[in-house]
C-alpha cells in the first residue's frame, strides 16, 4: 500500500471529526494535525522547529511562601482541585507581593513541562517592542511600519498609513481572517505556513487604520518582525537577552519558527515556556517593569501599554475606547496587546470603566492576569478553555484573597 493511500485511509476515517472543523478544505493539511482531530494543542511546539530562549545560568530564585487560599463558589482546595481539572486546567499559579502562594498541576502536568502559550505571545511582544524603543533601535509609537518593513508599500501604499501605535492596538486596517474553525483562514495559514514571509506578502488593507479595534494576529506578526529588523537579531535572541536573561529565568524557553529555511518566528502566537517562567514575568509587570533590583522595560511603557483607551478615532463607543464584547460578560478593554478587565457593572449605571486587572490571554485558556492593587499574579494554562471565562473566574479569586 502506497503512502499517498494510507494518508488517504487515515483522512477518511478521521472525516466526521475533521469536518466539524472544515479542515478537509485544507490541503496540503499536517499529518500530526490530522491525527490531533484538527486541533491545535499546547504540546504543538514538538512539530515545530523551534529556536532557544535559554535561560541565565544562574536562574534567580522565585520565593515562594504557600498559603491557603479561599476558591471561588465557595469550594474548599480539594473540589476547588477536582473543579480545575475537570475543566482542563493543567496548571495554576498564584503570586502575591513577589511570593508563590499556590503552585498545583494536573493531568500528569508537572513543573518543567513545556508548553504553548499561544497569543500570551502577543504581551510578550508588546514588552519587547516597549525595550527596542528604549534600547534606541526603534524611534516610538507613532513610525509608520514601513520604515522597517518597506516592502510593505510595495504590496499596498496604505501600508504608509499604518504605525505601530495602530498595530499594538489591533486597528491598523488589515484585511486579515481571524477565524479558528477554518484552515484556510489567514489565522491558520500563518500558524501552518513553512514560509511565513511569503503568507505576510500577501497582506493588504482593507479599512482604513485607526477607526475600530480588529483582533487579528497579523498585526502581531507584523511587530514580531519589525523588531526583528530594528534589533538585527532572531525575535527569540533579543527576548533572550532583553528579558529571560535578566528576570532569571528557572528554565529554557523557545520560539516556533515557520521553517528552519524561512527561520521567521511566529511572532503572534508560539512563545513555548514553563508556568514559573511565566509567572516570572507577570511579577515583574506587576512591579512596573522592575525586577531583582534592576529595571528591565520602563516603568512608563508598562503603565501605557496596560492602560485602557480612550478618546480613539471611530464610529461610536466602543470603537472609542477600544472595548470588546461590550455587552457580554468577557467584554475587555484592549490596550496594547494587554486587555483590561473592566469593574463590575452596575444595570442602569455609567458605561463600563477599567478595574486594576490586567491580563495576556491565549488559545484554549491560557491566561496571565495581574491585579496592580494586591499586587497579585494568577497563571491558568490549560488543554481547552472549560466551560468558564477565566479572567472572570480569576477576578473573584484575586478579590476573595486580597
Amino acid at each position: 500500500m502506497s503512502r499517498r493511500l494510507r494518508w488517504g485511509l487515515l483522512v477518511l476515517a478521521l472525516a466526521p471529526a475533521l469536518a466539524l472543523t472544515g479542515l478537509l478544505a485544507f490541503t496540503p493539511l499536517p499529518l500530526w494535525l490530522v491525527l490531533q482531530g484538527g486541533r491545535v494543542g499546547i504540546d504543538d511546539h514538538r512539530h515545530f522547529v523551534n529556536q532557544p530562549v535559554t535561560r541565565p545560568p544562574v536562574p534567580s530564585p522565585l520565593p515562594v511562601a504557600p498559603v491557603p487560599l479561599r476558591w471561588p463558589g465557595g469550594l474548599d482546595a480539594a473540589a476547588a482541585a477536582t473543579d480545575l481539572a475537570a475543566d482542563g486546567t493543567v496548571a495554576l499559579l498564584v503570586a502575591r507581593r513577589g511570593q508563590l502562594v499556590h503552585e498545583a498541576y494536573f493531568d500528569g502536568f508537572t513543573a518543567d513541562r513545556l508548553t504553548a502559550v499561544f497569543s500570551v505571545a502577543k504581551s510578550v511582544v508588546s514588552l519587547l517592542l516597549g525595550m527596542a524603543i528604549e534600547d534606541g533601535h526603534i524611534a516610538g509609537v507613532d513610525d509608520a511600519v514601513t520604515r522597517y518593513l518597506p516592502e510593505l508599500a510595495a504590496q499596498d501604499p496604505r501600508f504608509d498609513q499604518v504605525s505601530l501605535r495602530h498595530l499594538l492596538a489591533m486597528r491598523s486596517g488589515i484585511a486579515f481572517d481571524e477565524g479558528y474553525r477554518s484552515p484556510t483562514s489567514d489565522a491558520a495559514r500563518f500558524y501552518l505556513a513553512p514560509d511565513l514571509k511569503a503568507e505576510v506578502a500577501r497582506l493588504r488593507i482593507g479599512r482604513a487604520p485607526d477607526w475600530i479595534h480588529q483582533y487579528q494576529s497579523g498585526d502581531t506578526q507584523l511587530l514580531g518582525q519589525v523588531i526583528e529588523r530594528a534589533t538585527g537579531l532572531p525575535l527569540a535572541l533579543y527576548a533572550q537577552q532583553r528579558l529571560w536573561q535578566p528576570l532569571g529565568a528557572e528554565f529554557d524557553a523557545s520560539w516556533s519558527l515557520d521553517s528552519a529555511a524561512g527561520a521567521q518566528a511566529r511572532a503572534f502566537c508560539c512563545l513555548n515556556a514553563r508556568a514559573r517562567d511565566l509567572l516570572r514575568l507577570g511579577l515583574m509587570v506587576a512591579a512596573d517593569g522592575h525586577w531583582n533590583g534592576r529595571q528591565l522595560v520602563g516603568a512608563d511603557w508598562i503603565r501605557q501599554s496596560t492602560a485602557a483607551q480612550s478618546g480613539l478615532p471611530g464610529p461610536a463607543d466602543p470603537a472609542w475606547r477600544n472595548i470588546e464584547r461590550p455587552h457580554a460578560p468577557e467584554a475587555a478593554f484592549y490596550a496594547w496587546h494587554w486587555r483590561v478587565r473592566p469593574l463590575p457593572a452596575v444595570p442602569g449605571g455609567p458605561p463600563l470603566q477599567p478595574g486594576p486587572m490586567v491580563y495576556a490571554q491565549g488559545l484554549h485558556g491560557q491566561i496571565l492576569l495581574i491585579d496592580r492593587d494586591s499586587r497579585t499574579v494568577v497563571l491558568r494554562l490549560g488543554r481547552r478553555q472549560g466551560d468558564r471565562h477565566w479572567p472572570t473566574w480569576m477576578d473573584e479569586l484575586v478579590r476573595l484573597n486580597r
